[in-house]
């Protein structure tokens, strides 16, 4: 798989992922239990950032693409290559980072909307840092 083709898979997992957060947390978001309530809300936040993260990506990567002569030529590849899989590690240092402070925040059961929220980032933070770390492996030289 060339980094074009590994971009393009990550934006078709990552949206589907995202609509999927949103689809759920909406649902959860009008529960009446505040816990589920802060789950849903917060899940629904991600699923609408991923999707407008991997909008923009999308345009970026269209754009790299017409600005180089050659898209598929192998340097073009390897330099494609190689960023994205800077890129992703990058991430999933984020994601695990997000991962922490979710975990916290879960811990917090005097507040239900904390610890709603909390797991809910742990469960996004998860899912994107092996999302990630898979990329990142199959775009390693």
């Amino acid at each position: 798989m060339d980094a074009w083709d590994r971009q393009r898979a990550l934006a078709r997992t990552t949206t589907f992922w995202g609509a999927g957060s949103i689809a759920v947390g909406v649902i959860l978001a009008v529960r009446s239990d505040r816990w589920w309530r802060a789950f849903g809300q917060q899940n629904a936040g991600w699923g609408a950032v991923d999707l407008g993260i991997v909008a923009v990506v999308n345009a970026l990567q269209a754009r790299r693409m017409r600005r180089l002569p050659d898209p598929y030529a192998p340097e073009a590849l390897e330099h494609e290559r190689g960023s994205l899989h800077r890129v992703l590690l990058v991430n999933v240092g984020a994601d695990l980072a997000y991962v922490v402070v979710g975990a916290a925040l879960w811990r917090r059961r005097h507040s239900a909307m904390a610890s709603g929220a909390g797991a809910a980032i742990v469960v996004q933070g998860l899912f994107l840092a092996l999302h990630d770390a898979y990329h990142a492996y199959g775009s390693r030289a």
